[in-house]
């Protein structure tokens, strides 16, 4: 009888442990399909968000808002937090409240070029762009040259900070500009893209005329006026200042390839320098505090 069984039972056991490998095999692929499909939704949800301007500008400003970006001496997160969020909302909200396009061509281009050179999203570029030529204009001040000093001074990083407390786009220093800043609605104002451009213009426009020239202008800006020279801080932001001319007639690529040749020239320049010896007293105080406005 037990001969029977197991004639009978070899069979069946061999049915089931084909059928439980196959359950197995079946069990992996499915795994290995729904790893596959999120990783295929994945992709094809970063392209859209690269391929979508608005879409990565939003990201970017609720990134802000939620976190905000670090400032060099910041404290514990409990105590970052609420002045992170602050600025990261008057970011946003001032992205949120301009025009989406340069109102004029030359605008357009310098956007194309600061954005391309600096790496920042053109929208964000596009309105300080704007708000430069509107700023200039009525200050009577070159808005080309408040570009190419918000360039040399922040890369147009509006939470920029040094470490002698030079603050936003055009790194004022609080502590000396408290008064214009008041007009804004106190030092905070430092951070908040439009009182920075419309203060860091001022204080500029009143050094060149106090220097009589905006050569001299800049090195009062920079924080040189006493001393023999600004380390080449006006050569960089005039030199600056015409590729961003240049680039406002269309020509981008020639300003951006000149940015190029500029850059591979000063590190070369640094290179140099630092292999003969300590760079001088005032390249050294010009590099290590932009926006020393002493006045």
């Amino acid at each position: 009888m037990s001969l029977i069984i197991e004639k009978a039972w070899a069979p069946a056991a061999a049915a089931l442990g084909t059928a439980g490998r196959d359950v197995a095999r079946g069990a992996g692929m499915l795994a290995r399909g729904a790893v596959g499909l999120v990783g295929i939704s994945t992709l094809a949800a970063a392209l859209v968000l690269l391929g979508n301007e608005p879409l990565r500008e939003q990201l970017v400003a609720s990134t802000l808002t939620a976190g905000g970006l670090p400032v060099a001496g910041a404290g514990a997160d409990e105590e970052v937090r609420p002045e992170a969020d602050s600025r990261g909302s008057r970011w946003s909200d001032w992205l949120a409240s301009q025009p989406g396009t340069a109102v004029e061509p030359a605008q357009e281009h310098v956007t194309r070029y600061l954005s391309r050179r600096y790496r920042v999203a053109e929208g964000a570029v596009r309105q300080i762009v704007g708000q430069a030529y509107a700023t200039g204009r009525s200050l009577g001040v070159d808005p080309m040259l408040i570009l190419a000093v918000t360039a040399i001074e922040s890369s147009l990083n509006p939470f920029a900070q040094s470490s002698v407390g030079a603050q936003g786009l055009m790194q004022i220093m609080t502590r000396v500009h408290g008064d214009k800043l008041a007009a804004h609605g106190g030092e905070h104002a430092a951070l908040d893209p439009i009182a920075n451009l419309k203060v860091g213009s001022e204080i500029l426009r009143d050094l060149i005329r106090r220097g009589g020239s905006v050569e001299r202008g800049l090195q009062l800006y920079v924080g040189a006026g006493n001393l023999p020279d600004d380390g080449g801080y006006a050569t960089r932001v005039l030199g600056e200042m015409q590729r961003i001319k240049l680039a406002s007639t269309g020509s981008v690529r020639q300003a951006l390839s000149a940015g190029v040749q500029a850059d591979t020239s000063a590190a070369q320049a640094s290179a140099t320098a630092a292999g003969g010896g300590l760079l001088p007293a005032a390249a050294a105080s010009a590099q290590a505090a932009p926006g020393h406005q002493a006045i």
